[in-house]
């Protein structure tokens, strides 16, 4: 251990310390309050594309009218240049997608017909479905484009934890699991503190420290955890009665779990903490507020079949998938937004290494799954007293989210199955939707007994088999070496053919991903055009 001359822990030792206890962020918050990095410029909104001179009529394509395509329609257009989106399906929004009764879902192999009731709360975001408070650049279109949002519940501790491994196989509260594991590993730092760690702390300091750990982990004046009332109630106090707390889980037991751990931080994560939203009645509201402002610049069913270079841009062939008439728009520049696994079924004469990078880029996109089910009545609310948020288990199913929307109604729309993981997608994927429907209950029935009879007429999306999708999002990191070897050959232009789109971003799978990555390259297109002479 580096040590100052004085005995206090040098600035390394210090950080090192605070990362083990807190993890990466911390340390890097850490390394930042104190002068050692430089901290990332906030976010300031969208490139003043107008203000720096502006398209002076340049043409540019745009392939998808995802967000990122509508993004580059928007702001593009506002600072006239002459722009067409093209976009292969016959409606705008990319993996932003609601369904409602009355709705089909198509996939490659598969129809299915959404059977449920006619009712505003009633919706599927089969793709994206929350919004971070700190994904400033999609709010901040949320705001200016007058889409309302609401509070969606993300973290629910009345919600389960089911892990086959741990807690006899039973579905325990997340408070339960929390609560405890957070009294057992402070009453272990309390104890260790004493011991091993003090030789760098005063007195006064010890004496801090020690309130800190038995507030923090609701410890006993012997700084032993002997259970919370946070974790819940044997007998829950009522009128006259104080009611008795549960027996605290052991540390052990806790981490027998395959998912424990994981669970335990999962409102930690960035991205997951409250504040969490969505657009009230569904993601689609983001969609259709993007396309009124951009729908004159898009055109739907036009697939793109052929890419070219000429000698001042390059042209884009498209065929119409209603008339199934070809046409060709020549522009000085191509913005590529559609998901790899798309832009590589495309003839294109991209680079020899931009065109590896795109087949290797393609090879990393998550098979994503969600299964969704209408319940006759809301049994999670009534019988489990669980308003939203989401349980998670071991089963493939993996998570169960619960409608945020229509407390206390007559019905609801449970996601019966949230899959984010490589091979246990693959093997939804491949099944028919009554298949996966049936797997979904059956993973069902090791959380909610009875289950089969509380849920029906299921709806469930596979992305990998969605057209023109080819997964759900780029999960680089799942692929070691790809993020350094192939993401830095998309990153500049290839000529006249840009990149943007999440996988063009570091925060992969969200929409704020899509909307920053887009906001580079406009910035970049207009460098360009400033440096052009008038």
């Amino acid at each position: 251990m580096n040590r100052h001359p004085s005995g206090r822990p040098s600035r390394r030792t210090f950080v090192n310390l605070v990362g083990r206890a807190g993890g990466v962020g911390a340390a890097y918050g850490t390394l930042s309050a104190m002068g050692l990095l430089p901290v990332p410029e906030p976010y300031s909104g969208p490139p003043p594309l107008a203000r720096r001179g502006g398209g002076r009529g340049t043409k540019v394509a745009v392939i998808g009218a995802g967000v990122s395509g509508m993004v580059a329609a928007l702001e593009l257009s506002a600072a006239e240049y002459e722009v067409r989106v093209f976009e292969a399906q016959d409606r705008p929004g990319g993996r932003i997608r609601t369904y409602r009764g009355g709705d089909t879902v198509v996939e490659n192999d598969s129809t299915q017909r959404v059977t449920w009731d006619d009712d505003p709360t009633l919706y599927f975001n089969a793709g994206a479905a929350r919004i971070p408070h700190h994904h400033a650049a999609i709010l901040g279109y949320c705001r200016d484009l007058g889409v309302p949002l609401q509070v969606i519940v993300n973290d629910n501790r009345a919600a389960y934890l089911h892990d086959t491994a741990a807690f006899g196989g039973r579905p325990v509260p997340g408070r339960r699991v929390v609560t405890d594991a957070r009294g057992a590993v402070a009453e272990l730092a309390a104890h260790a503190l004493s011991r091993d760690l003090d030789h760098g702390l005063s007195e006064d300091d010890l004496a801090r420290v020690r309130e800190f750990l038995r507030s923090f982990g609701t410890l006993d004046e012997n700084y032993r955890y002997r259970g919370s009332r946070d974790a819940g109630f044997a007998e829950p106090p009522g009128g006259p009665t104080p009611g008795r707390i549960l027996e605290p889980l052991t540390l052990a037991e806790i981490a027998k779990g395959t998912i424990t751990s994981w669970y335990g931080l999962f409102a930690e994560d960035y991205d997951q903490q409250a504040t969490v939203m969505e657009p009230t009645g569904g993601m689609d509201a983001v969609t259709r507020a993007f396309y009124r402002r951009t729908r004159r610049f898009i055109t739907l069913g036009a697939q793109v079949t052929k890419l070219r270079r000429t000698a001042s841009g390059a042209r884009v062939t498209w065929r119409d998938r209603t008339t199934r008439q070809v046409r060709t728009w020549e522009a000085d520049h191509v913005i590529v937004t559609a998901a790899l696994p798309v832009v590589e079924a495309i003839d294109n004469d991209f680079s020899a290494k931009v065109k590896q990078a795109v087949r290797e880029g393609a090879r990393v996109y998550l098979p994503g799954v969600k299964i969704a089910f209408q319940a006759a009545r809301r049994w999670w609310e009534e019988d489990h007293r669980i308003y939203g948020g989401i349980s998670f288990t071991d089963r493939d199913i993996t998570q169960v989210w619960y409608p945020s929307t229509g407390l206390h109604g007559r019905t609801g729309i449970v996601v019966g199955a949230y899959i984010w993981t490589t091979d246990i997608g693959r093997s939804f994927t491949a099944m028919t939707p009554a298949r996966r429907a049936a797997a979904a209950v059956a993973d069902g029935e090791h959380l909610f007994p009875g289950y089969g009879g509380l849920v029906g007429r299921p709806v469930s999306v596979a992305w990998a088999n969605m057209p023109f999708q080819g997964g759900a999002w780029a999960e680089w990191d799942e692929h070691p070496g790809t993020r350094q070897e192939v993401y830095p050959v998309l990153l500049p232009p290839d000529g006249p053919y840009w990149f943007a789109g999440e996988h063009m971003s570091h925060i992969n799978g969200w929409q704020e991903g899509s909307v920053r990555a887009t906001h580079h390259v406009l910035d970049r297109i207009q460098q360009r055009v400033t440096a052009q002479p008038a």
